[in-house]
């Protein structure tokens, strides 16, 4: 086991277990053979880790996965229970968040039961097996294209650009090199000075963590209709979805006694170029970096602002700094990696992630998946996960919140959405979360 995989097992507390919980749904029942079948061949089978139990050795032995002896699908896949309303559904994400994992066995669970006219599917996997973006590529390995010949939109990743040997060798390239590195080098210089020096004010969800969590989103919303936003205020769909987060923080926040005008979350950043093929051992191959987002002012401003933030942090260094202190708190005795650890996760208010999946329909064992969001987990006293992933045209927000900091996570998904309306009006009304004829 890599220090990269280690660091998540030291990281796990009652109050914020480190899993990554997903859920998607369908619009007819999935087979429970079929299930147990695909996952055998494709996740099982393809990628051993999931039969392997973590052993954590005291430091300075290495940790390492060990096949489990009289592994047994049965343990780890639950394929029944009552039809689920919405509600319900949300009910039981929110419970697995912080349901915790026995070490004597592979750290993994999958949990089916009837939704709506089909099935929900909840994939619960702890973080030292692999990271989001490999987990999302995982999960689309699962599903087959609904249409023959639909090609899958690899798994979103933002890495600097280099420079080549060819570069430095070629005058004029080495000029325009020697420019770049001078600007990537002042934007990690002011990076890393923000990271170090920047303490999230005091709000309504500061405190000690508890162990209870929640989780909710709400309807899909055109990816063609964030799209054109982007591209009238010269942004990113990224950009624009990160705005309106802020915003909808921010009308949360204002009811509960007031709002910063900025406030930090932690946000994944992939350290390798996307590969189709997934790896064998899968494991984690990010780190994460601070992103500080606007609450207040009008749309235009607030997706200038995170547009000038983001910019900077792509533009330098620091992602591979931040990703060193992690193999470091994974390497070095608890005793010292903690107070690291802690150090940085206190300087944001929760985790964000945004994962790009396919652009076509596709299906589960024969079933049409109609959704599907995942979130990463909190550390220390972290309040708040909030995931946005893109699914067949749409994108899904889901927000994961700590239960005696937060409370219902069905504030913020109902800021978000009145967010959302009034940023797009009537150019892209939001769909159903689950077929009509369902129960909700």
């Amino acid at each position: 086991m890599t220090a990269d995989d280690a660091v998540w097992l030291r990281l796990d507390r009652p109050e914020n277990v480190m899993s990554v919980v997903s859920v998607l749904w369908t619009a007819t029942p999935v087979d429970a053979s079929d299930l147990r079948h695909v996952l055998r061949d494709r996740m099982l089978d393809r990628h051993p880790v999931f039969r392997c139990r973590p052993v954590v050795r005291a430091w300075p032995f290495p940790s390492e996965w060990v096949p489990e002896e009289h592994f047994d699908i049965d343990r780890h896949v639950t394929c029944d229970g009552p039809s689920c309303t919405t509600a319900g559904l949300q009910a039981l994400v929110g419970g697995l968040r912080s349901e915790t994992f026995a070490r004597a066995h592979p750290p993994w669970r999958v949990r089916m039961v009837p939704y709506g006219d089909g099935s929900a599917v909840v994939l619960q996997v702890h973080h030292s097996i692999t990271d989001g973006i490999r987990l999302t590529q995982l999960m689309v390995d699962l599903l087959d294209p609904a249409e023959p010949g639909d090609h899958l939109t690899p798994a979103g990743t933002h890495m600097a650009d280099s420079t080549s040997v060819r570069d430095l060798l070629d005058p004029q390239r080495a000029l325009e090199a020697s420019a770049e590195l001078t600007r990537t080098a002042f934007r990690t210089v002011t990076s890393v000075a923000t990271l170090m020096t920047w303490s999230n004010p005091h709000t309504a969800w500061t405190g000690r963590a508890g162990v209870a969590k929640h989780a909710g989103w709400g309807p899909p919303v055109s990816l063609a209709a964030l799209a054109d936003l982007g591209a009238r205020h010269h942004a990113t769909v990224n950009e624009v979805l990160l705005a309106l987060l802020g915003g909808a923080v921010g009308r949360v926040l204002d009811r509960r006694g007031g709002s910063p005008d900025d406030l930090a979350w932690m946000g994944p950043f992939n350290l390798e170029p996307f590969d189709p093929a997934l790896p064998t051992r899968l494991g984690n191959r990010f780190s994460l970096v601070l992103a500080v987002l606007p609450l207040h002012g009008d749309l235009a401003e607030r997706i200038s602002i995170v547009h000038d933030r983001i910019t900077r942090i792509r533009g330098s260094w620091e992602a591979w700094l931040t990703a060193g202190t992690q193999r470091l708190i994974g390497a070095v005795p608890p005793a010292a990696g903690e107070p690291i650890s802690r150090f940085f996760a206190d300087k944001a208010v929760g985790v964000l992630t945004n994962v790009p999946g396919p652009p076509a329909p596709m299906d589960l064992c024969g079933a049409r998946v109609l959704g599907s969001v995942g979130w990463a987990p909190c550390s220390a006293d972290q309040a708040v996960t909030a995931c946005v992933f893109s699914y067949a045209g749409d994108v899904f927000t889901g927000f994961g919140t700590d239960g005696r900091l937060v409370g219902s996570a069905d504030a913020l998904v109902h800021a978000f959405a009145a967010e959302t309306s009034a940023a797009l009006g009537d150019t892209a009304p939001s769909r159903p979360v689950v077929p009509a004829r369902s129960t909700t």
